[in-house]
């Protein structure tokens, strides 16, 4: 895993800002692209995506829904001209693909993901955005450390990939060779308790480094409960913040897959109860009448007038097109999307609303 992809959520950021600025000249649109690349696990054609299908599908929709000529023909066609060379161009390890384009203004904006995403093809005067959006949301860097006494293994894990990183071994019967022939047992296990402890503070000083390296927001840490006492002693607190708790049983030799897997179900539950939990405080805010708006209309109005700190939207909440113009608003004014599925207190208030940056006044 490169350090190129530590700075995905950074890439990702700065383009949602770009293209929310964007709207599409009078009678011409914007394309939006969002694609699963994925290649087929079974039937006929293993190597075969689905999104290239409905890609071509679509385009040849819009295209026949534009007319035999004019602008916006003009403009849509060098839009797929471009669309078509950039899915051509894309690395095989990519997994999902979302592309931007208006050649009558210009505009074109690609970004491979490390996920997929649902295919999507879209014509319109406004760029699609919550897909962007959500996966901001929901993509999360974490640091698995797992340790014993005398060896330190990280691993970096990002949705369903995972990759270890150098950490650090000590052979212990060497360093007791060479360090503690003619010690009384008191000296010797001291010296014992000294070394494991210098040993916790060196691995938390790479812990420490490989999350910055890598931007992780989350720390998880595993193995030997004795070498961990030292491990959570010695880290920082800008550390301790970020440790995910949870019974994490991780052998020191264990493989990638089973690191992930062990992982992966506490990783989704801290962000849903992330989410849960940031709904919860809309929908108290919204009850209080404090700093909180519920529903399309208000929250869209809160967008607009730069009132909203945190949008927080239903996955399942409809038509599409609303989500995707509140994400649009939100990354044009700078507010977070949260993402939440199966709030009974949200959706009764809709589905939709923002917590706000001040107080606000609102028509009913």
């Amino acid at each position: 895993m490169s350090s190129e992809t530590s700075l995905f959520e950074t890439e990702l950021s700065e383009l949602l800002r770009r293209v929310a600025r964007w709207e599409a000249p009078e009678g011409v649109g914007i394309l939006s692209v969002y694609l699963d690349r994925r290649p087929q696990a079974t039937g006929e054609r293993p190597e075969h995506r689905t999104g290239d299908t409905v890609l071509k599908d679509r385009l040849r929709q819009i295209e026949h829904s534009l007319g035999v000529r004019g602008p916006a023909l003009e403009s849509f066609r060098g839009d797929a001209e471009r669309v078509h060379a950039a899915v051509a161009a894309a690395s095989p390890a990519a997994e999902g693909l979302a592309i931007f384009s208006c050649s009558a203004a210009g505009l074109f904006e690609s970004i491979e993901a490390p996920a997929p995403f649902e295919n999507q093809v879209v014509y319109d005067r406004y760029p699609r955005l919550y897909q962007l959006a959500r996966l901001l949301d929901e993509y999360e860097t974490a640091v698995v450390a797992v340790a014993d006494t005398n060896t330190l293994r990280l691993f970096v894990v990002r949705g369903e990939r995972i990759a270890e990183m150098p950490g650090k071994d000590e052979d212990p019967y060497n360093y007791q060779m060479r360090s503690t022939s003619g010690m009384n047992e008191h000296r010797f296990r001291r010296h014992v308790e000294n070394h494991r402890r210098e040993f916790a503070e060196e691995a938390a000083k790479l812990i420490e480094q490989l999350c910055e390296q890598e931007r992780a927001t989350r720390l998880i840490i595993a193995g030997d409960e004795v070498a961990l006492h030292h491990l959570r002693e010695a880290l920082p607190e800008s550390l301790t913040r970020r440790v995910t708790e949870g019974e994490f049983h991780i052998d020191i030799r264990a493989g990638l897959e089973h690191v992930r897997r062990t992982v992966e179900h506490f990783l989704l539950q801290t962000e849903d109860d992330q989410s849960q939990h940031t709904a919860d405080i809309l929908v108290g805010e919204v009850e209080e009448g404090d700093l909180g708006v519920a529903g399309y209309d208000r929250t869209k109005a809160a967008l607009e007038l730069g009132a909203a700190d945190v949008v927080v939207i239903d996955d399942a909440y409809e038509p599409a097109e609303r989500k995707d113009e509140l994400a649009r608003l939100a990354a044009a004014t700078g507010a977070r999307v949260e993402v939440v599925r199966e709030h009974h207190g949200l959706r009764a208030l809709g589905g939709v609303g923002a917590i706000l940056r001040y107080r606000l006044a609102l028509p009913e």
